[in-house]
């Protein structure tokens, strides 16, 4: 796969190789030809209603943004933010090409500290890689290929017009503990779905201890339920992508969840 990605980044160059991912992933889901890699997005269509406002956090090329704008409808909105100018000039163009019209692209950085952050793609194994794109000050030990300086929002202060928000999707690589604490006022008053990539049990639990205090239990999802997942037990998670839902949402998806 490494010797494949080096051929086309060699002939396409990365733009062209970066709006070629973009385009395949919305070829090949709009198929069903993806794989349990995948799951949480062909999941979306259970939990997301028209009408929805959703955020996706760390967008980069589309994969849920452009499935999240479906199935809120015209009659809902989605807020993509990626604050990669390389991610986000793609994501533009691909929702241009699939004629979303209810989503607001934003190039801002979340939880980090200060008017500004520093974020950077990183080399690993002698090979950039894109979905790597992190800040700079999370992960030191990584060696960085490209950088930018990037302006840091609270969501706060992003999301406070909002008249609702019903869905988050987070994917920031080690970050999400300091983007959600940004929130908390909003996730209080409106009481969204959160959908968080997990890898570490320390920030795991960091995280629902944070949103427990506000009616939020975790769960994974696991051949198309959802599982209440202790996040104490075990050092592994079956899947890194964590559900993170209100008690007051649990009637709505009763259907959805394995007791």
């Amino acid at each position: 796969m490494n010797f494949i990605k080096r051929v086309l980044l060699a002939l396409l160059g990365e733009k062209k190789y970066l709006s070629l991912l973009a385009n395949s992933y919305q070829f090949f889901f709009r198929r069903g030809w993806l794989g349990r890699n995948y799951q949480d997005v062909f999941f979306l269509k259970e939990i997301i209603e028209p009408g929805s406002y959703c955020v996706d956090i760390g967008a980069h090329l589309g994969y849920y943004t452009i499935e999240l704008s479906k199935l809120a409808t015209d009659s809902g909105k989605v807020i993509a933010i990626e604050p990669m100018s390389k991610f986000n000039e793609i994501l533009r163009a691909v929702i241009q090409k699939e004629n979303r019209n209810n989503v607001e692209v934003l190039r801002v950085a979340l939880g980090g500290d200060g008017e500004f952050v520093e974020m950077g793609i990183p080399k690993v194994n002698h090979l950039k890689k894109f979905a790597y794109a992190r800040v700079m000050k999370a992960s030191t030990h990584l060696q960085y290929t490209e950088t930018e300086r990037i302006k840091n929002e609270s969501g706060d202060a992003l999301f406070k017009n909002l008249p609702r928000l019903d869905f988050i999707k987070c994917d920031v690589e080690g970050l999400e503990v300091p983007v959600f604490k940004s929130m908390m006022e909003t996730l209080e008053k409106h009481q969204p779905i959160l959908l968080c990539e997990l890898a570490d049990r320390e920030e795991r639990i960091k995280l629902y201890e944070m949103l427990m205090l506000i009616g939020y239990q975790v769960y994974l999802l696991k051949d198309k339920k959802l599982h209440f997942a202790d996040v104490y037990v075990g050092t592994e998670a079956i899947s890194h992508n964590h559900y993170f839902i209100p008690i007051n949402h649990e009637e709505r998806l009763k259907h959805l969840i394995s007791r």
